[in-house]
């Protein structure tokens, strides 16, 4: 068995998946044995072409192409039904590595017997700490925001203390290192989710059977962010916008918390940040500050597409 196997789902990222390929080989090669496998959830920039190319160089690499675009995590999944390291990476394409700290993130996993996963220090472009970790999305955690005065803060966090480990409740998605045997003991990502939330899911998943997610602050890399599901001229034939996105964000988000609590408490949750969003929409609105108001509207006519009376939060609606 291979030390570990790098899963980067792709989709319209030419260049980006190729500059986070050349940064695995030229840091990792000749140091642990590994194995990468691209996922194409059918790009039309000409990713395939580029990534094929390189695999031609790279024996160690395999390439997967879906012929349609089934999202994060039934294309994570695919491959992860393929992988043979004893570690997987979840990483994104718009991600790339700096150094070799990674090994010292596969090395503490081996230690711990107790944890499932860890995240690490992403870092913006210009090296600076991004955000690299969050809460699970629940009612608590969104009450602490509102009157916290933090709102967004708690369930998309920069490192408390940098450099550092300790445990969290889930990494950001970009970077999620998990031993390979306790994944299938918690299940692969909930193909339910088309995009978001698996994450929350799967930590929550492995928490509830009594394993730990960490924060591994040694390993850095940097996360571009957004990359794969901002709207580009690519998706435009498509009809991929904002508000499509963020629509499918709360669809996500609803199915969550209907999965690990009830149908009631998605309820309260989209009435405690509906509640909010109307209240700084009007606020806003009265002081006429216009910017301030379009900030909050995509938020209101997502929420209530995304979390409507009508949604099937079991994936149907997709």
């Amino acid at each position: 068995m291979i030390d570990i196997s790098i899963i980067i789902v792709s989709f319209n990222t030419k260049e980006l998946t190729l500059a986070c390929l050349k940064s695995i080989y030229k840091y990792l090669s000749g140091k642990i044995t590994f194995e990468v496998i691209v996922v194409d959830n059918n790009s039309i920039d000409g990713s395939q072409q580029v990534i094929e190319a390189f695999a031609g160089e790279n024996d160690n690499l395999s390439f997967i192409e879906t012929g349609f675009n089934f999202g994060f995590a039934k294309a994570n999944n695919a491959g992860i039904c393929v992988a043979s390291g004893r570690q997987i990476l979840l990483l994104n394409s718009d991600t790339y590595l700096i150094d070799d700290s990674i090994l010292r993130a596969m090395q503490y996993l081996d230690e711990q017997h107790d944890v499932f996963g860890c995240g690490c220090t992403l870092l913006n472009a210009d090296l600076t700490v991004g955000i690299s970790y969050g809460m699970f999305p629940e009612f608590l955690t969104v009450l602490r925001e509102i009157f916290g005065g933090r709102f967004g803060k708690y369930r998309a966090m920069k490192p408390q203390s940098p450099g550092c480990i300790y445990d969290i409740d889930l990494p950001c998605g970009a970077f999620f290192l998990i031993k390979k045997e306790l994944l299938e003991k918690t299940g692969y990502l909930d193909e339910q989710f088309f995009m978001y939330s698996e994450e929350p899911d799967l930590a929550k998943r492995a928490k509830k059977l009594g394993y730990r997610t960490v924060y591994f602050g040694p390993t850095r890399l940097v996360h571009l962010g957004g990359q794969s599901s901002m709207p580009k001229p690519v998706d435009t034939a498509a009809g991929k916008n904002v508000l499509d996105v963020k629509k499918i964000f709360y669809q996500s988000w609803g199915r969550y918390l209907v999965k690990h609590h009830s149908r009631l408490y998605a309820f309260a949750v989209k009435t405690l940040f509906l509640s909010y969003c109307y209240f700084y929409y009007f606020f806003f609105g009265l002081k006429k500050n216009n910017e301030a108001v379009l900030n909050f509207l995509p938020e209101i006519l997502a929420l209530k597409a995304g979390w409507g009376n009508k949604t099937d939060f079991s994936g149907n609606n997709r």
